[in-house]
């Protein structure tokens, strides 16, 4: 499969070095604004520099392009791939605006290509040995859901000194304005979606805490913190909560009768998982101080190395993707799955200084585990 680098920024280093993980994928080219990093890039993966995003397009020999570019500009350059003919596999979200989603969506299923979206872990180890246990209701019956993307004081932190490998800096300023909800809420979201159905109604409160993160610098206000209520089909109910004031904290909790199940960070492929069972203590009911590890279905996987907090396999999704397209059929993570969560997060991160239910619209055929995770 031959893909294209659109988007040559910080996040492009962790696709770059995920590649050897995935020798059917195969780097035709690469384009950003900034010359410099599409040459680097180029050079790092032995493939062509694109003068123009004009070029890109126009490259016969691109079949997939991964769309890294800043969220705002996602729904105009994706749909630009459509109809030249690529499929497209984009960071988060597929668009900033839910019209503008379920236009790209029904572009790509109109033109037969396939369309699927960041982020890729629930084809991680952790996401599927956590569903397995649900599967096996190792905490018995599933009520209740507590998630936090947190991430402590970001713009607090020495921001400007986050380079990567390539010697791109962390663009700060985006992530500020974009907000921590688009950013961070699909890593919960999609396991959540996966293991208990498409979310019915969603009850959220989002604001601006700091609104002066860059003291001299304008900076927009997007959320930097959310809080929603979410109801799943099944009926199981799940409170999340993504910020960058609380302390840092990424742990799924999810309640059963019988016990938890804990996951200290969803975003890192082999992040360990636990459970507690409930005991009784005289008229108390508690939770036992010991915990059971579960080990990781089909054991530890590769990662590649970079700098930063998170352990995962990039272009996982990217070639299970190609092996869609190579076999007629629909990706794993399909366009309607990435359009429900887009829905889902957009109602989390737009509910500003007011709580909101929102009657959710879009739907999505149920997705199975991976086999490797049923044998």
């Amino acid at each position: 499969m031959r893909i294209a680098f659109l988007g040559c920024g910080y996040v492009a280093n962790m696709y770059r070095l995920s590649l050897p993980l995935h020798p059917q994928l195969r780097v035709a080219g690469a384009y950003d604004r900034d010359a410099d990093r599409a040459k680097a890039m180029a050079a790092q993966t032995g493939s062509a520099a694109y003068a123009s995003f004009a070029d890109l397009l126009a490259d016969r020999d691109v079949d997939l392009v991964l769309n890294l570019t800043n969220p705002g500009a996602h729904y105009e350059l994706t749909k630009a791939c459509l109809e030249a003919g690529k499929h497209v596999y984009t960071e988060k979200p597929l668009a900033m605006r839910m019209d503008h989603a379920t236009e790209l969506v029904n572009l790509a299923e109109e033109r037969g290509l396939c369309l699927s979206s960041a982020p890729c872990t629930l084809m991680s180890a952790a996401a599927q040995t956590l569903w397995r246990g649900l599967r096996d209701q190792r905490a018995g019956r599933v009520r209740l859901v507590y998630a936090e993307m947190e991430d402590g004081m970001v713009h607090r932190m020495p921001v400007q000194q986050w380079v990567n490998e390539m010697g791109v800096p962390w663009p700060y300023v985006d992530e500020f304005e974009t907000g921590c909800t688009v950013e961070h809420a699909g890593y919960v979201l999609s396991w959540l979606a996966a293991y208990f159905g498409p979310a019915e109604p969603v009850t959220a409160f989002s604001t601006c805490l700091v609104p002066d993160k860059l003291p001299g610098q304008a900076v927009g206000t997007a959320a930097d913190f959310s809080v929603g209520c979410i109801r799943f089909a099944d009926g199981v109910v799940a409170r999340l909560t993504c910020g960058i004031y609380a302390p840092h904290d990424h742990r799924l909790r999810i309640f059963g009768d019988d016990g938890v199940l804990e996951l200290q960070d969803p975003r890192s492929d082999d992040s360990p998982i636990r459970l507690r069972k409930f005991i009784t203590i005289r008229r108390a009911r508690k939770m036992s101080p010991f915990s059971t590890k579960l080990p990781l279905l089909g054991g530890k996987s590769k990662q590649p190395k970079y700098r930063g907090s998170q352990r995962r396999d990039f272009c996982r999704s990217i070639a299970e993707m190609a092996d869609a397209i190579a076999e007629g059929r629909q990706p794993y993570i399909t366009p309607r799955f990435c359009l429900h969560i887009n829905e889902v997060t957009l109602a989390l991160q737009n509910a500003m200084e007011h709580a909101s239910t929102v009657e959710l619209t879009t739907r999505f055929d149920p997705i199975q585990p991976l086999p490797w995770a049923t044998a």
